[in-house]
Order: structure tokens, then sequence, then C-alpha cells
């Protein structure tokens, strides 16, 4: 099948609202007014369900589910029940995460979405005060935690992969012999160049199951193994119990590769360069991405992972790819893992597969791009994410590009993120950030009397 086949797009303009987030790492805005006048004026367009008959599968369109959680990023005073009453038909568990003093010991509930008071991830990090001060944990915290909505969900069949390959080395050869098949990779020189897309984007502001918003946390539990389904656990009870959080940006830590396709972390315009042999995605927010595509090389496969250089895993990986005509298709590989709060983490053994096509209207106008994340110690299964890209000038026009450089002012003191000042003297642990140094800080100040399992703990990737 063609590449326009495996993902159909349709050019129907929309206007839709782009979420406002003021989190620790983000100030650009005062207001979601301010920053919708900012936004270039580009046109937007809608997503439309795939082509079923070359993909066998429908796209389930994120659009149409609503906002899970109560209070959080578009959600200001949603709830279904506030101050810690259930909803109205909805039985509580006698225990659960905003009163259990070991969340350990609850891994039966783990899979009842009442675990959680039916909030999304996003917004169980939310409840103390995150993103613009929306707290929806009551007079009594965390007790009187409100509820979401217990009958709202995006279904996990819309997150697992469609396609039935098990790694992304079978998934990037057999596209590769798709185009083979047909003549190609296409070979693109100066004097024959790959398509013009060089320029910025402005990503669509569209819902996407990554972001947190639309997902019950049991169907985000129901993706991973038994130990990846642990950390998730863990990162929400210090979110939404403890007030632990331990965000990585806010320290100025390394945001990690799935950061990427968060909508807090990219926020400036995505920068793209376009050469025969290397394609390149500049983005960021609270720290630079750098993705580089190596056209027509191969990896090298004597090592843990498949690898362009040393046998070392990268921030944000390696990557290689080829050109089927105007599509793009990538392999990345050889990342570190780390985490992406209010999602999950990622192991060493992530590899990503990405699609990366033109709108289909009269004229470019965008990408739409769909990437498909392997990761067999973390994930049971693939996964894939949509997200589409609004083309914005070709570096004529508009601000350059803000290189970020992250000043540490949020430090973890006594085991939660405090400010300073300059001038001010802490008493500072270096943390071992290939340790799950988020981890490190919980456990040492919060889980002293808990019931970890042995095998659990203070260990890395």
């Amino acid at each position: 099948m063609t590449r326009t086949s495996m993902m159909r797009l349709a050019g129907a303009a929309s206007a839709m609202a782009m979420i406002l987030a003021t989190g620790p790492a983000l100030a650009q805005w005062a207001t979601e007014a301010e920053m919708l006048e900012a936004l270039p004026d580009v046109p937007w367009y809608s997503p439309y369900e795939s082509d079923s008959v070359g993909r066998g599968w429908d796209y389930i369109n994120a659009n149409e589910y609503q906002i899970v959680g109560a209070g959080g990023p578009g959600a200001v005073g949603e709830a279904s029940a506030m101050n810690g009453e259930a909803p109205e038909g909805v039985e509580p568990l006698e225990r659960d995460l905003y009163t259990s003093d070991d969340f350990y010991v609850d891994r039966e509930a783990w899979t009842d979405q009442r675990y959680f008071r039916c909030n999304s991830p996003l917004a169980n990090e939310s409840m103390w005060g995150a993103y613009g001060g929306n707290t929806s944990n009551g007079d009594n915290p965390p007790l009187t935690t409100a509820w979401g909505f217990c009958d709202r969900d995006y279904p996990r069949e819309g997150i697992i992969s469609p396609y039935p390959f098990e790694t992304a080395q079978e998934h990037y050869e057999a596209l590769l012999a798709e185009t083979e098949a047909k003549g190609g990779p296409t070979q693109y020189t100066h004097d024959n160049p790959p398509p013009d897309w060089s320029g910025r984007y402005v990503r669509q502001p569209y819902e996407n199951w990554w972001w947190g918003r639309i997902n019950q946390i049991p169907t985000q539990l129901s993706l991973l193994t038994d130990e990846y389904q642990t950390r998730v656990v863990q990162e929400a009870y210090h979110q939404g119990n403890t007030n632990a959080a331990q965000w990585p940006s806010q320290y100025c830590w390394p945001e990690g590769a799935m950061r990427r396709w968060h909508q807090f972390a990219v926020q400036q315009p995505h920068q793209l360069l376009v050469t025969p042999n290397l394609v390149q995605w500049l983005m960021g927010t609270a720290d630079n991405f750098l993705f580089q595509y190596n056209i027509g090389r191969d990896f090298n496969y004597e090592g843990n992972v498949p690898r362009l250089g040393q046998d070392v895993p990268r921030w944000y990986g390696e990557s290689i790819g080829f050109w089927d005509g105007d599509a793009l298709i990538t392999w990345t590989s050889n990342v570190q893992g780390w985490v992406t709060h209010n999602a999950f983490e990622h192991s060493n053994q992530l590899q990503i597969i990405e699609i990366l096509t033109p709108f289909e209207t009269d004229a470019f106008s965008g990408l739409h791009h769909e990437a498909i994340f392997y990761d067999p110690e973390a994930l049971l299964q693939p996964v894939r994410q949509i997200q589409w890209y609004a083309f914005d000038n070709d570096f004529t026009t508009g601000d350059p590009y803000i290189f970020i450089e992250c000043n540490q002012t949020i430090f973890p003191i006594d085991g939660r993120a405090t400010p300073t000042s300059p001038g001010q003297t802490i008493e500072y642990t270096v943390p071992d950030r290939f340790g799950r140094p988020w981890a490190t800080i919980q456990e040492q100040y919060f889980e002293q009397d808990m019931e970890r399992p042995e095998a659990e703990g203070l260990f890395g990737f």
C-alpha cells in the first residue's frame, strides 16, 4: 500500500482551541487569548478517519472524546463530584490513591478507575495547583480530592499500534521492502532536491492520548508491563497524594525522547531543515529537542540495540531514514530511558518508527506525522501517536528559534521541589540522572514505611 493509503487526510478547515499551560517550565503567555493572538495566520486541518480498506482498522478520533479528569488544563471547575464526595451512582473504594498510606499494597485495585477517582493522569498531577493554580483537591487534601468522570475514556484500541509488527526493525524493513518493490527508495541530491519542507511549523492543537487528558489511568496501565505499571502509580501517588511531584523540567534535567510528543514541551514553532542526506527537527520550550534523521544510512547491530555511534544510549536516540517519493520514513533507536510526567517511563529499549507525509491539499500546507513506539521492556505491545503540523513560514519571516538554556532555580529540598533565590545556600545531593532520580527522591523521603516489592526501588533502566 502507499503512504497515503496508510493514512488519508482531507483538508477541512477547523478552528480548535489551544490549551494554555503555565506549569513550572512554561510562562510565555499570560492568558490563552494572548497565546492565540501570537499564533501565525495559517490554516488548520482536522483529521479524518484513516482508509480502513488499506489499513484494515479504523482510526479512533481522539477529538471526539471528552476530558476525563477533574480540574486541570482545559477543565477548570469541572468535576463529577467535589470535596471528596463520590459521584451519584458510584460506590467509592474503601481505600484509594488519595487515602492510601502505601500504594504498593493496593496493586489489585490499580485496575479499578475508582482507585484514582476516575481522574486522568493530567488531572491527577494538577490537583495541587499546577498549570495556573487550578486546585481540585478540596479543603483537606488529598482526602478531599475531586472525582473525574467515570463514564469517559479514550479506548485502548485507539492507542495500540494497528500494524502486525512486533519490532521496529521488522516494521522499518517491511516499509523499505515495499518501497524497493516500487523501484525506491527515492534518491535525492542537491541537483534533484527532496521535498521543500524546510521551515517553521505549528503543531495543531489536537487532542491525543499521550497528553493524558482523555484517558483513565487504568487504561494507561493496561499498556504496560508490571514493572512500568508500578512506576506509573508511584508517580501518580506522589503527584496526587503526597504533593511531591518530581518533574525533570523544573530541575533543568533532560526532557527525554518521549517528552517531544507532550503538549507543553514544544510550544515554540517546530523548525524543520531538509537536505538530501540529513533531515533535522529543532523544537522546545523548557529544553531543546534535536532529532536528526540520517538518510540512507544503516544501523550497527552489534550492541544492546541498533545504533549509529558508540554503544551508549543518547537522550534523543539516533535515527536513520529513507524517502518513498514525498513520504519520509525513519527509525530511531539507542534512546536513553527516562520519564514523561503524567504519561509513563520508557526504557533504553525504546525504538520509534515515524512516517511524515504532506497534507493532501491543492498546495503544501503542513505535515501529517505518524509515530509507532516499540519498547519490549515497558510496553505489552507497540503503541501509536498521530500529530499534525501546519506550515508557518520558510524562515524568511517571523522570529528565529529561541535556543533554550535552563537556569535552575528549583531544587529538591526535603523531597519537594522548592524555589530558591540567588545567593541562598542549600544542602543538595547530586542526583544520578541514569538511576531514576525522581523515584530516588520520592522513595527516600516518602516511602520509608511502605512495603515496596523487593525487586523494585532504587534502580535504573
